[in-house]
């Protein structure tokens, strides 16, 4: 019948892809092409350029654009009649979103999804941006005078594009391998501490983390963390870590009746999580949990990593044994739904007796805590479950001890569950992805290990044997299956992961199994053989890769490990080392420089260094000044800092901020990174506080309102009680984001050693 909902008026390629994000997309009104080369002929028999849209299933502003215009049959039809247009899912191909990624970068200092990019029909950038707006808004282009924009450059000044597009390529190209070292480098102990201080530099003291809002949980850092307190305690991190773990499990950003964890938290405090749930988050807090219960001791934190155990074998685990991808974060378009309540729900499912009980563990008690941030007036009227004491608070309050309250809830968190699953459920990404799986299959083999959970055990054998025998065909591991159909030739984090895990199994099987050993050995053969690079590193797409205009080296961990890095403890683990030693060395310059976002190939290099000592590196040919900066590179470059003594008990430091460009004021708008400094080690305990100037304001395209900011210079002066004396330095750790009119560069955290005068 014309109308009815249940009928589409229009159905696009897609609809044959196995994707769940893609088949999300197949009833737009848009001429969908999947990546591939039936897509890049048609641009090259129509002379079209190609608009690229990359995202993935749970990503919720990849559904606002679609609904504003992919969903709009007028931007549609402008979309076809101007463009081949071609939708990726990040998932499946994450080669073409690394470089991609790295491209929009170049262009516009910032990234994020969806990725939205002009490309000429041989596949070369040459214009991007992420979600744009159907129509325009004050500075800023909407989506459809976009569309018009850029055809009509491609028309008719194609010089000015392909120019544009072959300075982009060259930019990638050089982009694509490690910079030497412009002066040889020696990382030792001390290198590795320099920088593992500088990754906790922007430790939350008050709510625990690291970093501002939107707060993630960092696990490649938190692992990093953990495995090198096994052999160098360091009591000051560790409490840091822990407070970490502690204030995550009690946020909102745990789900405290399924187990599971929430992507990231929306707020500082770990209150409003973005609801999507990925597997690979899930799998590497198992494998932390797990490991800080090993640790220290706390039962809590064995009861975190079975929780998490447990939702994924329960909830996001295929009849074959494998895992599935992830959650959507929203039902019915509302941004978590399924997982919010009410204090009346709470009463009517669990009575009067019990419900006093429970709201008062879960905050339910203190009134509603989440209003939807994109629909109803914004006053809150629902509740995110917490614990906004420790149990130990509420169980004295009750009378109770921490176990007989325990032994109380636990029923009531399974009535919950039962009821919450009787409601619509968020989007089951249904997608097999083989370093995902495998992340898990090694959190599985940890915990059932230190857990002492065969279950867990067992279920990471499934796993590993369901991926051996479908996405493993000879020497080659394939990325992706959807109901039993494997694509995609796999990406070295598939070989790495997966040979890491199977490493994992071998440690966990009680007598040693050569199976897994061999596995493993085999894939770190093919690891070698197609995905070593001139340079030491190892390309991210194997030597087979025909539809990528660039092959990229990287070792920034994306959350996900670096698979170099992975790689380097693989090649450690089977007594490889001179593999190892070739990996680390080649990024050896990138640690020195942003090592922070490379936890990774910290815990790699660390591993090397304390089985064959320091790892030295002679410096590179190519003067550091012809290489393009990266837009980590740039950000740090745009403020140079000079502190003075005015006297024994006050200290000036001096920012200045290059001009054309800002840094935001330490008081500005939430959800942007302010300007802090912080004392570091004993010393700050002598402070008497930090005054920071008030900033200007300025009103800018890439924000509603106005925002208050740093320009030109900037003086912020610490106080301390007593006068600063003695032989040794003062630390000083600042952290800053810097900005221009249009976009955001990546936050710098830099470390100040300030002698005694």
């Amino acid at each position: 019948m014309d109308g009815d909902p249940a009928q589409p008026h229009h159905t696009n390629r897609l609809a044959r892809e196995s994707s769940p994000y893609l088949l999300q997309h197949q009833h737009n009104p848009v001429d969908w092409y999947p990546w591939g080369p039936q897509a890049f002929a048609e641009a090259a028999r129509l002379d079209k350029p190609i608009f690229l849209s990359v995202g993935y299933s749970t990503c919720y502003w990849c559904h606002v654009m679609e609904r504003q215009c992919f969903e709009n049959p007028a931007i549609a039809a402008e979309m076809n009649r101007r463009f081949v247009n071609i939708k990726v899912d990040r998932e499946e191909r994450p080669d073409v979103d690394a470089l991609y990624m790295t491209g929009l970068q170049v262009l516009t200092r910032h990234g994020g999804w969806p990725m939205s990019l002009f490309l000429t029909p041989d596949l070369r950038p040459f214009y991007g941006g992420t979600y744009f707006p159907p129509e325009d808004q004050p500075g800023r282009p909407g989506f459809r005078s976009l569309l018009v924009g850029i055809e009509d450059a491609y028309r008719n000044r194609r010089s000015e594009v392909d120019k544009s597009a072959g300075q982009l390529v060259d930019m990638l190209q050089r982009l694509a391998q490690p910079a030497a070292p412009a002066a040889p480098l020696t990382l030792d102990d001390s290198v590795i501490e320099a920088i593992m201080d500088r990754s906790v530099a922007d430790y939350d003291a008050t709510y625990g983390g690291f970093g501002a809002a939107p707060k993630f949980p960092r696990q490649t850092l938190l692992q990093l963390l953990l495995t090198h307190q096994r052999h160098q305690p360091n009591p000051q991190r560790m409490r840091m870590l822990q407070h970490t773990l502690d204030a995550m499990a009690a946020g909102g950003v745990r789900d405290h009746l399924g187990g599971g964890f929430h992507r990231y938290s929306t707020d500082a405090q770990w209150l409003t999580p973005h609801f999507e749930i990925m597997l690979y988050d899930n799998a590497l807090l198992a494998w932390v949990y797990a490991e800080a219960f090993q640790q220290t001791g706390r039962e809590c934190y064995a009861t975190i990593a079975r929780g998490i155990c447990d939702f994924v074998l329960r909830e996001m685990t295929s009849p074959h044994g494998a895992f599935y991808t992830a959650f959507d974060a929203e039902v019915n378009a509302q941004e978590g739904e399924s997982y919010l309540w009410t204090a009346e729900e709470i009463i009517r499912l669990l009575g009067p007796e019990d419900a006093t009980l429970f709201t008062s563990v879960y905050g339910l008690d203190l009134g509603p805590n989440f209003a939807d941030p994109h629909h109803g007036d914004g006053l809150p009227d629902k509740n995110i479950l917490y614990l906004p004491e420790p149990f130990e608070v509420v169980a004295g309050r009750f009378n109770l001890t921490v176990q007989q309250l325990a032994a109380r809830l636990a029923p009531l968190r399974r009535t919950l569950h039962a009821a919450r699953l009787k409601r619509r459920q968020p989007l089951l990404d249904t997608k097999i992805i083989t370093s995902w799986n495998a992340l898990m299959i090694r959190a599985l083999a940890h915990a059932g290990r230190i857990l002492v959970e065969p279950c867990y055990h067992a279920a990471s054998v499934r796993a590993a044997e369901y991926l051996l025998a479908h996405h493993c065909q000879g020497d080659v591991v394939y990325r992706v299956s959807r109901d039993g159909v494997a694509k995609y030739r796999g990406f070295l984090d598939d070989y790495a992961f997966l040979a890491q895990a199977l490493l994992e199994l071998d440690a966990g099987a009680g007598v040693s199994k050569d199976r897994w050993v061999d596995e493993a050995r085999s894939l770190a053969s093919v690891i070698r053989d197609r995905f070593a690079g001139a340079g030491g590193g190892l390309f991210f797409s194997d030597a087979e890769a025909s539809d990528l205009v660039v092959r990229q080296q990287t070792a920034a961990d994306s959350p996900l490990p670096s698979g170099n890095a992975v790689a380097a403890l693989l090649f450690l683990a089977l007594g490889m080392p001179d593999a190892a030693h070739e990996i680390i060395a080649a990024f050896a310059a990138s640690m020195a420089e942003v090592g922070e976002g490379m936890s990774s190939m910290l815990q790699a290099a660390n591993e090397y260094l304390r089985r064959h000592g320091p790892v030295a590196v002679a410096a590179g040919a190519q003067a550091e000044e012809d290489r393009p900066l990266s837009p980590q590179q740039l950000a740090e470059r745009v403020v140079t800092m000079a502190a003075s003594w005015v006297s024994p008990s006050e200290l000036h430091l001096r920012l200045s901020i290059l001009r054309g460009f800002h840094i935001n004021a330490h008081e500005t708008s939430a959800g942007l990174v302010p300007t802090e400094v912080a004392v570091a080690g004993p010393d700050a305990a002598l402070v008497a506080g930090i005054d920071y100037p008030a900033g200007q304001e300025r009103r800018l395209a890439i924000a509603e309102r106005p925002l208050r900011v740093y320009e030109g210079n900037a003086l912020i002066v610490i106080r301390f009680n007593v006068p600063r004396a003695g032989p040794d330095p003062l630390d000083l750790m600042v952290r800053f984001q810097t900005c221009d009119d249009k976009a955001c560069l990546p936050v710098v955290t830099r470390s100040l050693s300030i002698a005694i005068t």
